[in-house]
């Protein structure tokens, strides 16, 4: 099977899935309502692959020119067209994946900034000085759902074992469709 034929293509994953709140047990409205109690500032926390940065990218396309930042293991500290960015994007709502890779000295400089924001929504694993807005948990229920949307004609092969699979992925989701695409790929799945 070529790449771009895979339904668990990241790209494709992307284009397809999504954010749904309703899967979370919410909506926009209730989102963004909860959002503005907690003075436009908050946290969405969970585990790694639980939707996090699905439901940040979801809701930065739902905003005019929002400044977005994204960290990670190996992007953990701010540079200068993070700082220009910042320094530019007073008055703009800032969403800020991974905001809990930071260093100590960019977070509180980040956090510091964000005074300049309208608002914020960052992305961490604990809410830590942020208000938790929402805290996702991924199911094998949520993931058969999304199977069905993502790979209608493949379901049938996963269906049997997702479960088995959620569990090894730890509930991981961005792992549980990585796996799938081995498996379709013909590579070896551990």
């Amino acid at each position: 099977m070529k790449a771009g034929e895979n339904p668990f293509a990241p790209g494709r994953l992307e284009r397809l899935l999504g954010f749904d709140p309703a899967l979370a047990g919410t909506s926009w409205e209730a989102l963004e309502e909860k959002w503005r109690a907690l003075g436009c500032r908050a946290a969405v926390t969970g585990h790694r692959g639980a939707g996090k940065s699905a439901l940040l990218r979801a809701w930065a396309k739902r905003c005019d020119s929002p400044v977005v930042l994204h960290f990670n293991e190996q992007r953990r500290r701010l540079n200068e067209a993070d700082r220009r960015e910042l320094a530019e994007g007073g008055g703009r709502l800032w969403f800020i994946d991974g905001e809990d890779y930071l260093h100590g000295r960019d977070r509180r400089e980040l956090r510091h900034a964000a005074n300049a924001a309208a608002g914020i929504v960052v992305t961490r694993y604990r809410a830590g000085s942020w208000p938790e807005l929402i805290r996702l948990t991924a199911t094998p229920a949520t993931a058969a759902i999304l199977l069905e949307r993502v790979a209608t004609s493949h379901a049938d092969r996963f269906r049997a074992d997702l479960e088995q699979r959620f569990r090894r992925c730890s509930g991981n989701l961005r792992d549980l469709w990585l796996e799938c695409y081995d498996d379709l790929a013909g590579r070896k799945v551990l």
